[in-house]
């Protein structure tokens, strides 16, 4: 069945694409996060004053004390990875792919994590980055569904919805 078809109650293809698009700079952005040595500099460049705490928590050679930082990144782990998850899923919009998608993006997230050990100087794989990317990865499937049960209510409502009386 084509994105246009009358029971189809996928996103327009259009939209999907455009959601890959993104989805594809998404899993870009959090190699080089993940990965660079220099990404508390990116980050810093490309979001400002906002993102200036979560750029010093990368940082390994910040100047702001130990203790003024959380305990761990692993918020930026779990939204990075759910983000990333929710357009992947998003894209391909059917249920049944719905784990396939969670497992390869999982697993794209280990080898994220494992090039850190390798790749960086200044990082290295810890254990709990790969519970949170988990947990990113849950939250991210339980959004895409969310989003695809609430595309399919509303398109199956303004179907069923008379037309006006003229």
């Amino acid at each position: 069945m084509t994105a246009s078809a009358p029971g189809d109650r996928r996103a327009p293809l259009g939209v999907r694409l455009f959601i890959g698009l993104i989805g594809i700079a998404a899993l870009l952005f959090n190699v080089v996060l993940m990965i660079s040595d220099r990404a508390p500099g990116i980050t810093r460049r490309l979001f400002g004053g906002f993102a200036q705490r979560l750029a010093d928590r990368l940082d390994t050679t910040s100047t702001i004390e130990a203790s003024d930082l959380p305990g761990n990144d692993a918020i930026v782990h779990i939204g990075v990875w759910a983000v990333a998850t929710t357009l992947v899923a998003l894209t391909l919009w059917r249920w049944s792919t719905l784990v396939p998608v969670a497992i390869a993006v999982f697993a794209a997230s280990v080898a994220v994590e494992f090039g850190q050990g390798r790749y960086s100087s200044s990082r290295a794989v810890e254990f709990s980055d790969l519970l949170a990317n988990a947990v990113g990865v849950g939250v991210g499937i339980g959004a895409a569904a969310t989003c695809m049960l609430g595309w399919s209510l509303v398109s199956r409502a303004l179907r069923e919805t008379p037309p006006p009386h003229r």
